[in-house]
């Protein structure tokens, strides 16, 4: 059995660039086949737009400043753990809602520094250039609007006529007053 030579980082680049305009250097790309089935209607609506909705929320968290984080498995209904400017740190859940704005109300953690966000796919959901409609409440002010009025079902638009959702996104990087 003969060693092989090992070959430095810097001579692999080399040997790479010199390769990069020889055709005869490289197998032809791989090509998949386009599938013949046709995806179901489920596609999409489940797991696929839960995972969508978050990376959506964290991209704009990271556009607005904050040092944010997607957590997996994680108890208590955390989705993202985040950081704002001042350095306190928070925790957010997020709800995804697929052709409606009507919530089934189900259990969710209510603490401070703890939010819920509703990313709600109303209509054209497959459609990229349409955005989602989001709602914003700390899971506190959430838990005691449902608990008043005792509701199952309830529209997001009727939540936030009633809890002022103004400056929802810059809640997550300014400080709350005190």
């Amino acid at each position: 059995m003969t060693a092989r030579k090992k070959i430095s980082e810097a001579e692999i680049k080399l040997k790479l660039i010199g390769d990069a305009e020889n055709p005869d250097a490289w197998e032809a790309p791989l090509r998949v086949p386009r599938s013949h089935a046709s995806r179901p209607e489920w596609y999409g609506r489940t797991k696929h737009l839960d995972l969508a909705a978050k990376f959506y929320v964290l991209s704009v968290l990271h556009r607005l400043g904050a040092e944010a984080n997607l957590t997996y498995s994680q108890p208590d209904n955390v989705d993202i753990a985040a950081v704002r400017q001042s350095g306190e740190a928070l925790t957010i859940d997020v709800k995804t809602l697929t052709g409606t704005s009507q919530w089934l109300v189900e259990q969710f953690s209510a603490r401070k520094h703890h939010f819920v966000v509703f990313v709600c796919f109303e209509r054209e959901w497959r459609a990229p250039q349409v955005l989602p409609h989001v709602y914003i409440w700390s899971s506190e002010r959430l838990k005691a609007f449902i608990a008043r009025e005792k509701v199952t079902t309830v529209s997001l638009e009727d939540i936030a006529s009633q809890l002022d959702a103004t400056a929802a996104w810059e809640q997550f990087v300014t400080q709350p007053a005190a």
